[in-house]
């Protein structure tokens, strides 16, 4: 094989609940992806310093923060996060208002339900990989 880099693009999963990070890293890592936890923003922004990711995935429950929108604008802020595409997993339905501030932070939805073929078809497309799963 060759260099890792080429074929197993690095994604950030940035959640409290660690079931969920290790489902949706062991579901990218069958994918190709090389996926990367964390738990809380602080050790996200550490990996981030380390690793260039080409997407960071995260819940908008994160802990700390009073919404996943405070979440969204907190992490933009930050220069590591300030371009990095984003996908955020939610199972709750977002307000039109929610949904607007999104899109002008430059990030994606996948609801929950949707699942996370949703996701590898947003990185692949990302990505520039097309091969069907």
């Amino acid at each position: 094989m060759g260099h890792a880099r080429q074929s197993d693009p690095p994604v950030l999963i940035l959640d409290d609940e660690e079931n969920v990070r290790v489902a949706l890293r062991l579901y990218l890592e069958r994918h190709r992806y090389t996926a990367v936890e964390a738990d809380t923003v602080d050790s996200a922004v550490e990996r981030m310093r380390e690793t260039k990711f080409e997407a960071v995935i995260f819940d908008l429950r994160l802990p700390g923060a009073k919404s996943g929108i405070d979440a969204l604008n907190t992490l933009r802020r930050i220069p590591e996060f300030a371009n990095v595409p984003v996908l955020i997993v939610t199972g709750s339905i977002l307000s039109e208002d929610e949904e607007r501030q999104v899109t002008r932070q430059r990030a994606h939805v996948v609801y929950k339900p949707e699942g996370f073929s949703t996701v590898v078809n947003f990185l692949d497309q990302l990505t520039g990989r097309d091969f069907s799963h």
